[in-house]
């Protein structure tokens, strides 16, 4: 071989060895930053508690979602606390019904972090076309989600709103308003009420309490506003004594401690409420507010911030945010918060990109049958039954996807705590002409307006209660739908499956395994 041949063979074979080195060295690089991606999982807050179900349930296993409000809290009513705040601004990314369901978010909705996944966020289902579920015809498919369409916006191009002014003080209260109320069956004796620093800091520096012996809330309203209002107050500082009182002592909480303890002092056995300018558990940070001298937790047989000042609670002013009662729209939000959540993703991470598919995939398809689930129970009601009255206009989406007409007592009776006797007049004459079979209470016990609506006009209460604000204290996203579907079933003349509905709630769990 000549020496030009053997020349431009070598030259040959050295491009084609660098060539092979580049594609392996490249192949090792994007190999390894794809399992770097795949390694370091994300930190997510959910601020409701239904919301946080449904991210756990489209979320990374890898990922780390916290649920910001516990499921005892009305999130209505809920107060930024330090800790809190923290966990917000620190998350990867914040998932929320937005401020038509929890009003303390607007701080937070415009931060570029935040993904809001309520009723502002989707567009609706719209039942007006096929009259509730008549066209259940072509469910079947999951390929394309167009009919689940979501507006997927995380806010990445707004300016911030990086200043919390207002949302660590209570200032904003009006005279003589409480934010909860809860009534307690107490023995004689002595009990201990604490408020601890969460993050190094209490809620407030100082709050107002009042205490009555009484075994109705409702009743004892206006006096404990009366006395919130009055500037004829007990002061009280650490150790200091609570007793029943028609007067309003000013809790003061020692800085200097990371604790402030009140002594309880009742002096004989009953029934006794507390009305509090603040919720107790937002002073919660190791250990529950109230106990006894055996240092038990002392839990309330009752609680209302329903029922207490918030008589406007679900007043959201324009739009109904309670879009979870039809489960086409939890299958938007799911679709808005798996978008999302892949936005996280590298594109060349494929694998985890298409869990997350996988993930969404079978949340949507349990859904479609948790919808069909409910249009087979629900036409076993006589069609002349099919209407629900409940205190609050909450259950509108869940009417409209599955053909009942809802009814709001408080459209009726206005705020309760004026109630009028042509109100009550107006009430009875509707409840008798739509031949009403249930009146749906939102809590047990039912509250004392809807017991006395009910014996005046004859017409039961529902055994169990709806839940219309998320989740219940146990279960799921798919429990809740189950729970108010047999109650609304069985108390208007039909029949409940609950075994199906039972073996739907546990595919669910199944989906965050």
């Amino acid at each position: 071989m000549s020496i030009f041949k053997r020349l431009l063979t070598n030259k040959k074979g050295a491009s084609k060895s660098i060539i092979k080195n580049s594609v392996i060295a490249g192949t090792i690089i994007f190999s390894g930053f794809g399992q770097d991606v795949m390694a370091k999982g994300k930190s997510y807050v959910a601020v409701e508690p239904l919301v946080c179900d449904l991210v756990k349930s489209i979320a990374l296993p890898s990922d780390e979602v916290t649920c910001l409000v516990d499921r005892k809290q009305d999130v209505h009513d809920l107060k930024i606390n330090p800790r809190q705040a923290k966990l917000l601004n620190s998350a990867d990314k914040v998932f929320t019904l937005g401020r038509e369901m929890t009003p303390s978010m607007r701080n937070w909705e415009n931060k570029k972090n935040t993904v809001v996944v309520g009723v502002s966020a989707i567009d609706v289902d719209d039942h007006s076309d096929h009259g509730g579920h008549d066209d259940h015809s072509d469910h079947g498919g999951h390929d394309d989600h167009s009919k689940h369409s979501a507006k997927v916006d995380d806010h990445s191009d707004h300016g911030g709103h990086d200043d919390h002014s207002d949302h660590g003080g209570h200032d904003d209260h009006a005279e003589g308003a409480f934010e909860w109320a809860g009534k307690f069956q107490l023995s004689k004796g002595s009990y201990k009420w604490s408020f601890e620093k969460v993050d190094g800091e209490y809620a407030d520096p100082a709050m107002k309490m009042v205490i009555l012996k009484s075994n109705d809330i409702e009743g004892s309203e206006d006096l404990a506003k009366e006395l919130l209002g009055s500037k004829d107050s007990i002061s009280r500082k650490n150790d200091g004594t609570l007793i029943a009182s028609n007067k309003a002592f000013v809790l003061n909480f020692d800085q200097k401690k990371e604790s402030t303890v009140f002594n309880v002092d009742i002096k004989e056995d009953g029934q006794y409420i507390f009305f509090t300018e603040h919720m107790p558990f937002e002073f919660e940070a190791t250990q529950h507010f109230f106990k006894d001298v055996s240092n038990s937790d002392v839990e309330p047989i009752a609680q209302v911030p329903d029922e207490g000042e918030g008589h406007h609670h679900h007043d959201h002013g324009g739009l109904d945010p309670h879009v979870w009662h039809d489960p086409h729209n939890i299958i938007k939000m799911g679709d808005l918060i798996s978008k999302s959540l892949k936005k996280d993703i590298s594109v060349f991470n494929r694998g985890d990109r298409k869990l997350i598919n996988e993930r969404f995939e079978k949340a949507d398809s349990l859904l479609e049958d948790l919808d069909s689930w409910i249009v087979e129970q629900v036409s076993s009601i006589p069609e002349e039954n099919r209407v629900i009255v409940s205190k609050h206009k909450a259950m509108e989406y869940y009417g409209d996807a599955f053909g009942f007409e809802t009814i709001s007592l408080l459209d009726f009776l206005g705020d309760s705590s004026s109630l009028r006797p042509d109100n009550i007049s107006s009430t009875l004459k509707m409840l008798d002409e739509e031949k009403v079979q249930a009146i749906f209470p939102e809590q047990i016990p039912a509250s004392k307006l809807l017991r006395n609506l009910s014996r005046q006009s004859s017409v039961p209460l529902a055994s169990n209660q709806i839940f219309v604000d998320g989740l219940m204290m146990d279960g799921n996203t798919v429990s809740v739908a189950v729970h108010n579907t047999c109650t609304i079933v069985d108390s208007l003349g039909g029949s409940c499956d609950k075994e199906s509905g039972s073996n739907l709630e546990s595919e669910w769990y199944k989906l965050s395994d």
